[in-house]
Formats: C-alpha cells, structure tokens, sequence
C-alpha cells in the first residue's frame, strides 16, 4: 500500500526512495557494529598497521640498502606512497560504511573482484603469520628459564660450538629437514604452541570489534613501553653507537639506486597494511564521518615513529653484538633471522638475560596479535556480507568454525619443514596480489566512480575538501609507484623461483656465516607457489564476469536520480479534495454529534477580530482546518498546522 504524506494545497511529497513504496523482502541485513569510541578505532587502525615488520624487517633493509639513505627514500615514499593511499582507505570505508566487497560492489558491480581478492589474501596471510606467532610463544616461554636455552651447548657438536643460537633455532627449535620435499613428523611442541596461539586469538575476536576492541588498549600501547625500555637499555650497551652511526649514516652511492627506493616503496607499503581491506573495515565501524585525513596522517606518523625508533633499539642490540662477538654488520639477517637468531644471541650475552628475552619476544607477541586481528576482522567481515547464510549463525559461532578451520590448515607450518612452508606463502601469498588489490582499488574510485564524483561526496559528509596534493597522489603518483614496485616484484620472483634451503654449518666456511641459501624450487615447489600466486589475483577477473553477466541490477536503486523521478512521477495523482469540492446534497442539514461532549479531533483555531486580511487566501486540504493570525495589515501569517497521513 502506498503511504503518501500531504504537506502542500493540492500535491504530495515525493518519496525519499523506492524503498518506501515497495516492500519487498530483502536477505539478512548484516547488522552494523560500531566502535565503543574514537580511541578504540585510532588504536585498532594503529595495532593492525604497526607489526612485526616494523620490528625485524625494517632494520634490516635499512642495513642492507645503506642506512641513512634508506631513511631519506623511506620518509619521500611515505608522502607520495603510503600517506595517500592510506586515507583513500580510510576514506571509502567511511563514506560507504561497508566492507571491501561491499564498497567495491556500491561503486561498480564488475569491482566485487577486488574485495574477493583481499578476502583470500587475508586468509593465506592470517595461516602463516600465526605460525610465525607460534614460534614466538614457544621462545617467550623458554625465556623464563636461566641460562637460556639458546646461551649454552648442551652437547659438544661441532656445530653448536660454531654458533650456538642458529643452532637452537635450526636444530633443537624447528628440528628443519634439509629439503622442501621432505616435511618430516608434527613438532609436538609447537603443535601445542599453536593451538595456544589461535585459542588466544579467537577470545579476543570472539565478539568481533566488541570485543577486540576492548582489547587493543592494551596490546596496542603495551609495545611501546616495551620498546621504551629496551631502546633505555640497548643505547647504554657498549658499542651501541657503532650500531646506531651505522643505522643512520647515508651512503651517497646508494641514493641513486633504484632497489633502494623500490625496497622502500614495498617497506612502507605492507607496513601500513594497505591493501588487506582491514582500514576499509575498520573506517566502515565508525559512527560519523570523521576527518579522515587528520586520522591518516596521525596513523602514517605513529607507523613511520615506530620503525625508526625500532630501528634504534635493533641496532644499539646489534652494536653490542659486534662488540662482544665481533660479527659484522653485513651478516644481520632478516625476518626470524633476526629475531630468532642475532637478537637472540644478543640478549644471551646480556645481564638478566631471562628479563630482557621476556621484554622482548612479548614485545613481538602483541604486536602480531594486534595485525592478526585486522587480517581476520576483515575477512570475517566480507564474508557476512557476501555469504547471506553466515548472517543467521551467532558470530562467535562463525569466528569459532573459522579459526578451528585455519588452524587445521596451518598445522603444516608445525612440521619439521614448516619454516619452508612459511617462506614460501610469505613470498608468494601476499605481495603481488596485494599490489594487484590496491591498484584495483584506485582505479575503481578514480576512473570508475570518479575522482570528482568521490572528494565531493566526502566533502558533503564531512565538511573537509580534498586538496590538490592528494588528487594528484590518488590519480597519477601512487598508481604509478605501485606499477614500478608490481613490475620489480614479478621480474625477481618469476626469475629466481628459489627457496632458503637449510644446508646446516657443515658446508659453511666462516663463523657465524648464515646456515640456509637460495635453491631452486622443485616442482612441488613451484606449483605451490603460482597457486598461492594465480588464486587471489585470479578473484579480481573472475569478479569482472560476475557482475558483468552473472549479478542481478538492484531492483530498489537508491539514488538521488531516481529520489527526483519518483517525485516527479507522484505529480501525475490526483490530488485530494479540497474545499471546492461537490455541493452537499442537503445544505442546510448539519449532522448531529455522536458524542456532544467529546473535543474535537483537531483543534479548533478561533479568527482574530478585525478586517479580513486583503491577501489571497491560502488553500489546504479539507481535513486541515486553518486560519490566519493577522497582526498587521500587509503581513499574513499561517499558522503551523498538523501534518497528517492519508493512506491511498
């Protein structure tokens, strides 16, 4: 039935869309969580952004591609790179108020590929960094044992004696095979660190942002007091101001090299987590349209702070390291290299080596937790949207099928040649799709919804306009800075197509020498590999067919366009009787009154005395007794009557 609302003499309001003529019967709504407060969503955004990376990846490129110059390209990609695409994020979670999917489905239907792709990316790269989690519990929890575990050889192998913290971690930590093709057994003990790793993470996302969000008040600021106390210990180290005139001193060759500014274009690019769709999740959780671009830049400079103050904190530990040891700089390693091996070697050589090892692995703990719950918030989060039947099932039931499913899939991470298994997803899972996904997303909102089209509809929502730095940013700089990094990424990967080997110390010359090299992939290998490569990029084409010739159109289009037809369209119904109506039959005859005594069912206005008013009289529905207050002789006031609502 249509409900029509009389507010002028003789037309009717339009409607504000179809949805308020038909009624039709819609699926599930997926129903909109909303953060507890500000602080809740500026924590989240910096727990998920700030990760492990910032720890032990990003000392170590730092290192590798000349300290300081490193430092100056780094800052340069933040302004051309990482800021603007980080407010682009922000910006379309926050005006369409959806997930990935389901802003990439508002803005054009053949764009829902973009969001299937962050859906997969999130899920490989959620398998393997919980594995990476798990190794750090298994490490924390031995920190609490004096002498660590890793400071003495508990037999006198050749090997040990050579280096005993590669060979904790090698041999007695992941007990690694010597090849891919042979996995061995289950690694009981980090079996048991696993299951401990996703039962941690499913508490904390059990009630999705309800509860994780509660959660980051402390994960999110307990790293840096951490950090705080190790960067106080570490410059007062012997030979941390070697490690630190390293860490900052530019080399001048290395400024006109292109790996160093394409090394720190993909630094700054994971590092702020752009791509996973987890900032359009968590911008879509706000109540009001924020200032997105004060939030970015406050985000990108508490991101960028936190890699050079870890930078600090890694390099006063590894000038100690060269101090004591005497290895050099050059052999620091990356990833759990670092982490597991120099740094650890590091601390052993420290007083109160137990504090120090439980200061710093909890340090990396909280970090990972916080990026994991970004990585699954967001893929949790496209999948009630884009699967109906997930809508019905209470979500902590979901989360609980979910992590149980992962957690079963990732149980090849806790065999003897789980690190293989870690390096390749970490290589192939993530980074070129990722590229994919962000490019995907530029060119749906620039090209597709129209960058004028978008910077005005933030400008309306929020009152903030979009300056000429970020349009430029937006349409030429970024995309072309990812082209650049996309094309360096597939020409080293597809021409080297190699995994680190362990060959343990026997076929290592030099002490403290690195015990794992590059080695060809087998078949095996390299079929696992373009599979994690080709299935999310593949989402993004297989989205384009789908809307193009599979998805319906939006029977009930909520546009301005069609707010205006549909107005347009009521002026064509009669409009309702008015005072001129048919003369009554009987003129003189008034019906007597049901009830004499009840009041009238509208109030009744009583003419001021005086001369009528000499202006036109003002027409309105019968049903709508109306008089005039006149309190001038050239001013004519009506007064506000009832609104009412007349079914048809």
């Amino acid at each position: 039935m249509y409900a029509v609302y009389a507010s002028r003499p003789g037309g009717f309001r339009g409607f504000k869309n179809r949805a308020s003529i038909i009624k039709k019967e819609k699926k599930p709504e997926v129903k909109q969580e909303h953060w507890g407060s500000k602080s809740e969503y500026i924590l989240s955004l910096i727990g998920f952004a700030v990760g492990i990376g910032n720890i032990w990846r990003f000392p170590y490129l730092a290192q590798k591609h000349g300290g300081g110059a490193f430092l100056l390209a780094y800052i340069i990609m933040v302004v051309v790179e990482g800021l603007p695409l980080f407010c682009l994020e922000l910006a379309i979670g926050n005006h369409f108020k959806k997930s990935s999917s389901g802003c990439m489905r508002m803005i054009h239907k053949t764009a829902i590929g973009v969001g299937w792709c962050t859906i997969v990316v999130c899920f490989l790269c959620s398998l393997y960094y919980n594995s990476i989690i798990m190794w750090i519990l298994r490490y924390l929890f031995e920190s609490f044992v004096s002498p660590l575990p890793w400071a003495t050889c508990v037999s006198n192998q050749t090997c040990c004696l050579q280096d005993r913290t590669q060979y904790y971690w090698y041999y007695e930590h992941l007990k690694i095979t010597d090849d891919i093709r042979d996995m061995g057994s289950f690694n009981p003990t980090l079996v048991v660190c696993l299951i401990i790793a996703w039962v941690t993470i499913f508490i904390c996302i059990a009630r999705g942002i309800a509860s994780s969000g509660k959660v980051v008040y402390f994960s999110a600021t307990a790293p840096y007091v951490v950090l705080g106390i190790l960067l106080i210990r570490g410059v007062t180290l012997p030979g941390a101001k070697d490690g630190i005139t390293y860490f900052l001193y530019p080399d001048p060759k290395k400024m006109i090299d292109l790996d160093v500014w394409a090394a720190a274009a993909a630094q700054i690019f994971y590092s702020l987590g752009i791509g996973f769709g987890a900032i359009i999740s968590f911008a879509s959780f706000t109540k009001n349209c924020d200032n997105v671009i004060k939030d970015s830049v406050i985000i990108t400079i508490v991101n960028c702070s936190t890699s050079i103050l870890g930078g600090f904190v890694i390099f006063s530990i590894i000038g100690y390291r060269r101090h004591v040891t005497g290895a050099e700089f050059s052999q620091m390693k990356n990833g759990p290299g670092l982490a597991f091996v120099v740094i650890a070697e590091a601390v052993a050589n420290m007083h109160l080596s137990p504090l120090w090892a439980v200061l710093f692995y909890s340090m990396l703990l909280l970090l990972g937790v916080d990026s994991l719950f970004g990585l699954l918030e967001s893929m949790l989060h496209q999948l009630r949207e884009e699967l109906p039947f997930l809508r019905r099932i209470k979500k902590h039931g979901v989360n609980a099928l979910v992590c149980l499913m992962m957690f079963l899939l990732a149980l090849p991470t806790a065999m003897d040649g789980g690190l293989y298994v870690v390096d390749i997803m970490d290589n192939w899972a993530v980074t070129i799709p990722l590229l994919c996904a962000a490019l995907g997303e530029i060119v749906a909102v620039m090209w597709v919804y129209g960058i004028h089209r978008f910077t005005r509809e933030i400008h309306e929502r929020t009152g903030h306009r979009i300056g000429w730095y970020w349009q430029v940013c937006w349409m030429v700089l970024s995309p072309l800075v990812l082209l650049v990094i996309l094309g360096a990424s597939l020409y080293t990967f597809l021409s080297s197509l190699s995994y680190n080997r362990f060959v343990g110390c026997d076929e290592v010359n030099a002490d403290n020498a690195s015990w794992i090299k590059p080695t060809k992939l087998p078949l095996s290998g390299i079929l696992l590999a373009l599979g994690l490569l080709i299935v999310p990029v593949s989402m993004i084409p297989l989205g384009f067919v789908y809307g193009t010739f599979l998805q319906k159109p939006d029977p009930v289009p909520l546009t301005r366009k069609q707010d205006d037809a549909d107005a347009e369209g009521l002026a064509s119904i009669p409009p309702l009787p008015t005072s001129s109506g048919p003369a009554p039959l009987y003129p003189d005859a008034s019906p007597a009154p049901l009830y004499p005594d009840a009041p009238p069912a509208y109030p009744v206005f009583s003419a001021p005395e005086g001369p009528p008013p000499s202006s036109t009289p003002f027409y309105t529905p019968q049903s709508y007794p109306t008089t005039f207050s006149s309190p001038g002789p050239d001013t004519v006031t009506p007064l506000k009557t009832q609104s009412k609502t007349t079914a048809i």
